[in-house]
Order: structure tokens, then C-alpha cells, then sequence
């Protein structure tokens, strides 16, 4: 069945709330810029979603073709198989039926997606990479490390074949990876196309509104962190800095939104530390409830190792947060010192605090226009510029 002017998406998601984090917020960005025009291949987390063929689901007020490839719970973030290799494998597997359908272009935003499709022969594919790093580098799991180089040469060779390439990350980053596919990829044929902000739920609100809908007392200091509970995200290094500004301000809290393999270790560390009544895991969010807590906050921070354009700390600039943060890719792109934030080189607790508390002090209402014009209602027109559809 040609299905010409549709997009098609291939996802490792249900597209409405599972898994968490950057590839499901842009998937539901584009979901909202497009609408019917869309096709999905994803996962569901639905008890009666057939699995294996297509069939019409509707999410939200619009009815999809849509193709499960697994159905998974909601309540496991990490599963005995990792996902990257499941969906490469589902993909082969179903590659028959997948195929009944013929979308004129196909957008994709997983190297392991764009490399199992290979053999599909799509014409019209646009990737975007969400994260520029090698993702076997900061995988959940150990033994991946030990095939990053080979799996990231025969991704590059198959990126060759996409029609546009888009790259959520700035220019130091699509750099070193112009660089690490050793000429395969041109720096010309890279299109800088930072993360959407969905400004319908993201916005700045009356902060002693917000604090009395969550129970968070007015007089403290609330710090906030959000993604995935990972090592590469810094939690240690932020609960180390947390301990640290408690001298200096002794009444705040710390929050961590989101969900992730690490999750036992936090609340551990957390014990070990002695900052039960100071530190709190609130769990994974809906989007209008993350706002709610950023809304809620004094202050945003991260402390990760990598990073590609960070969608988090993003929805805490367009909310009016103040932040700080280390010197991931792209935090000097989205902070700018000392209006919105400050951005710390290297991770040393010292110096970090005393970011913390400089951010404190940034008049309010902090700088968010680099942000904001990377709204989701400009999304469309924004793909579209550099994307032509067959």
C-alpha cells in the first residue's frame, strides 16, 4: 500500500509515554506538528494492540497506522536483552510485513533503527541524531563498550543512504563526529536542528501556586534535576555538590524527576550520605507534572558527563529556572552566563557550588528567547525547510 506524503517513524516507544526520555519527547513533538500525516513503528504497552501486523490506533484525539513490534510493561527500565538489540532484531524479523506499508519518507532518530533498515531500500530517509556520542559508549550495559567502534563504523556506512541528516547537538559536537566517521560523513551534509520545547506545557507559573498544588513548603530552596537515572547523567557528583551547598543554604531540597537503571543506586547513596529528609527520587513524570516541579523550583541542575542538545535543561530555561551546569555539548549554547545560568568546565564540587548559589542571584525573569525559538509549533515548518517530502 503506498502511503506517499506520509512519514513514516521508527521508534523504540508506545509515542505517548513510555519509555522516557529525549527519543519520546521529539517522536511526541513530531506527533504534534504532523498529526494524521504520521505512520508509526513502535512498541505498546497495550494488552490488546495486536503485535506482528498494522492496524489503526488512535492516540489521542487522531486515529495512526500503526505496527507494534513487542509489547513491554511500563514499570521495567531495563530489560535482560538490551532494547537496541531487540528492536534491530524485531525489525529484520518483521521486515515483510513492515514493508506492506510504503511510506515515501521515513524519519529515524536510532542508529541501531537506521541500521537494520538498511535493507529496506527507503528512498527518503531523514535522520536526526539525537545524541552525537557513540551510544554503546554509555550504554546500561557493560559489555557493550566492547563492540562501540565496530557498531558505530557500520552505522556511518548506512547513514550514507539517508537523504538529510539533522544533529541535536552543537558544533563541537557534530564535529568530532564528522570526524570519528573517517570521511564517510561530510560536515556540509549535517544540519544543526537543536531538540523542540512543547511551549503549551512548558511555560513559566506562579511559583507559590504551584508549590501549595505539590505540598513543597515556600521557605526552602528547591533544587531540581531531571532524566535518566544513569551514571553519565552526574548524580553522584550532584548529590556531592547538594551536600556541599547545604552549608551555605541549609534549608533547600533536592529533587530528582525521572526513572533509570541507576534508581538503587541513588537511594543508597542517598542512605550512605545521610540526606533522606534532603534528597527525594519523586519517579517518572507526565510533561504537564515535570513542569509543575520546574515551576516549583529556585533552581535547575545537571551534572552530566555527555550529553546531545539537552531537552531537560532546555524545559527549565523556557520555565524561567535559572541553572547550572557542567560543560556538556551544547550547555554553552543554551546558557548564557550569568542571564540564565552559569556553566561549570569541569566537575569539581567547589566550584560547581559556588555556581549553585551565583545562579540563585540571576534576576528574574531570566533570559529564555535562544530557547523559546525552538518551540514545537515551529517544528513543521522548521523539518520541512531542510527535509523535502516525496
Amino acid at each position: 500500500m503506498s502511503q506517499t506524503k506520509k512519514i513514516l517513524i521508527i521508534e523504540f516507544c508506545n509515542y505517548e509515554d513510555y519509555p522516557t526520555g529525549g527519543y519520546l519527547t521529539f517522536a511526541k513533538n513530531l506527533k504534534k506538528a504532523f498529526g494524521n500525516e504520521l505512520i508509526f513503528v513502535g512498541i505498546t504497552t497495550e494488552k490488546n494492540d495486536p503485535i506482528g501486523k498494522w492496524f489503526k490506533k488512535q492516540i489521542n484525539e487522531c486515529t495512526y497506522d500503526y505496527f507494534a513490534l513487542a509489547r513491554y510493561s511500563k514499570e521495567t527500565t531495563k530489560h535482560l536483552i538490551p532494547d537496541r538489540l531487540i528492536v534491530y532484531l524485531l525489525l529484520k524479523y518483521y521486515k515483510k510485513q513492515i514493508l506492506e506499508i510504503n511510506p515515501g519518507n521515513v524519519f529515524i532518530q536510532r542508529q541501531e533503527v537506521l541500521l537494520s533498515v538498511n535493507s529496506f531500500n527507503y528512498e527518503n530517509i531523514c535522520y536526526r541524531f539525537a545524541g552525537l556520542d557513540n551510544p554503546l559508549s554509555i550504554s546500561k550495559y557493560r559489555f557493550a563498550s566492547l563492540l562501540a567502534r565496530r557498531f558505530e563504523n557500520h552505522f556511518f556506512s548506512s547513514l550514507q543512504h539517508s537523504k538529510t541528516i539533522l544533529a541535536s547537538g552543537d558544533e563541537s559536537a557534530i564535529l568530532d563526529m564528522v570526524q570519528r566517521s573517517n570521511g564517510l560523513i561530510d560536515r556540509n551534509s549535517v544540519t544543526q536542528f537543536p531538540t523542540r520545547i512543547d511551549t503549551d506545557i512548558y511555560y513559566p507559573s506562579d511559583k507559590s501556586d504551584v508549590r501549595k498544588g505539590l505540598g513543597i513548603k515556600e521557605s526552602v530552596t528547591v533544587i531540581l534535576t531531571s532524566g535518566r537515572l544513569a551514571w553519565f547523567k552526574g548524580w553522584k557528583f550532584m548529590i556531592d555538590s547538594f551536600e556541599q551547598f547545604l552549608i551555605q543554604k541549609p534549608d533547600s531540597l533536592f529533587y530528582f524527576i525521572g526513572d533509570g537503571e541507576d534508581e538503587f543506586k541513588i537511594k543508597e547513596y542517598i542512605r550512605y550520605k545521610n540526606l533522606g529528609e534532603k534528597v527525594f527520587l519523586a519517579g517518572r513524570k507526565r510533561p504537564e507534572d515535570v513542569a509543575l516541579y520546574l515551576n516549583a523550583a529556585d533552581e535547575f541542575i545537571m551534572g552530566s558527563y555527555q550529553e546531545g542538545w539537552s531537552t531537560s535543561l532546555s524545559e527549565a530555561i523556557v520555565c524561567g529556572i535559572p541553572s547550572c551546569v557542567t560543560n556538556f555539548h551544547s550547555a554553552k549554547e543554551i546558557i548564557k552566563e550569568g542571564k540564565n545560568g552559569y556553566v561549570i568546565n569541569e566537575h569539581l564540587v567547589e566550584p560547581f557550588v559556588q555556581g549553585m548559589v551565583n545562579a540563585l542571584l540571576i534576576p528574574k525573569p531570566i533570559y529564555n528567547q535562544n530557547v523559546k525559538a525552538f518551540a514545537s509549533n515551529k517544528l513543521k515548518s522548521d523539518l520541512l525547510t531542510f527535509w523535502s517530502l516525496k
